[in-house]
């Protein structure tokens, strides 16, 4: 446990880009591959720094949401973007478009209480699905905010959830 009270990976490993051999592949491939190695670069920073850098860019912000596995009782960390709602944070339960719903939101269902790393900060957090009217500007909002979230709400089969993280005193 760190200082700020943030729980640190013991993970060992170096912070690498590691694109393999590039020269051989063709365009599609090649950015495929950079695009999947600065995800798992990226994830690995904002865990190992609790949510430092917050930008991704000027308008995308994101978090690291601690939960706790809903079957197994063991703590997971998943990097999350998220938009600013007042002090709150909002989350779609996306899965990057796919038909089933991610095991982060199916925990949050079993357990609503969990923390968040932003910003180098632990704060405690409550999530709350949002439902009618309130769900719906939501979404709107969200649909401007980041435009990959406007691609999964338009193709997915299933219901977008829309998660609001509302902070909590404790921690």
């Amino acid at each position: 446990m760190s200082p700020d009270g943030c729980r640190r990976p013991t993970a060992t490993e170096p912070l690498s880009l590691d694109l393999g051999s590039l020269a051989q592949v063709d365009p599609a491939t090649r950015r495929e591959r950079f695009y999947r190695a600065f995800g798992r670069l990226h994830t690995r920073l904002l865990v190992r720094t609790n949510g430092r850098p917050e930008h991704l860019t000027p308008r995308l912000r994101c978090l690291v949401l601690e939960t706790v596995g809903r079957r197994t009782g063991h703590p997971h960390r998943v990097v999350l973007g998220y938009m600013p709602d007042g002090d709150a944070f909002v989350v779609l339960a996306s899965n990057f478009g796919q038909d089933q719903a991610p095991a982060w939101w199916q925990n949050l269902r079993a357990q609503p209480e969990s923390t968040v790393c932003v910003a180098g900060r632990r704060l405690a957090v409550r999530a709350r699905e949002l439902t009618g009217p309130e769900r719906d500007k939501m979404v709107s909002r969200a649909m401007t905010h980041n435009k990959q979230w406007r691609v999964y709400a338009t193709t997915m089969r299933r219901r977008l959830p829309v998660i609001r993280l509302e902070r909590q005193a404790r921690v």
